[in-house]
């Protein structure tokens, strides 16, 4: 008696890693638009959290602050890198306004909508190309 074997043949195998293949095709480049989405908010909750100290420092002192003044580690090229390391914030100060801009580094910088965030002291909000980046 002969017993037949167990296992996949070889067309079976190419289907199922051409099923897979299409598969990831599909998803890779949503998942790498998401991730990107996701790192633009280490830009702007890092924009509003500065803002907060430069209003906070704005009442105490009556002008306001570069970064180095708020607590900030500025060792960052003069400037303040995010939590992760994707954004780099600089800020241009003077007694009576404040403009802080976020530019994209590391990995994030290959993002092709959203380089440049800024935010001003009076609540103005731009970004490098799209509205819909903040």
């Amino acid at each position: 008696m002969w017993r037949r074997a167990r296992g996949l043949t070889l067309t079976e195998l190419v289907l199922t890693m051409a099923i897979v293949g299409i598969l990831a095709s599909v998803a890779y480049p949503a998942l790498s638009h998401y991730v990107r989405e996701c790192r633009r908010a280490e830009a702007r909750n890092a924009l509003m959290y500065i803002a907060g100290l430069q209003e906070r420092f704005f009442l105490q002192a009556q002008h306001y602050a570069r970064l180095s003044a708020l607590g900030l580690d500025t060792t960052a090229d003069n400037g303040y890198l995010t939590e992760n390391g994707y954004y780099h914030i600089t800020a241009s100060v003077s007694d009576s306004a404040f403009l802080l801009t976020a530019v994209a580094t590391g990995s994030q910088s290959s993002d092709p909508d959203c380089q440049v965030f800024s935010l001003a002291q009076d609540g103005s909000r731009d970004s490098s190309s799209h509205e819909r980046c903040w």
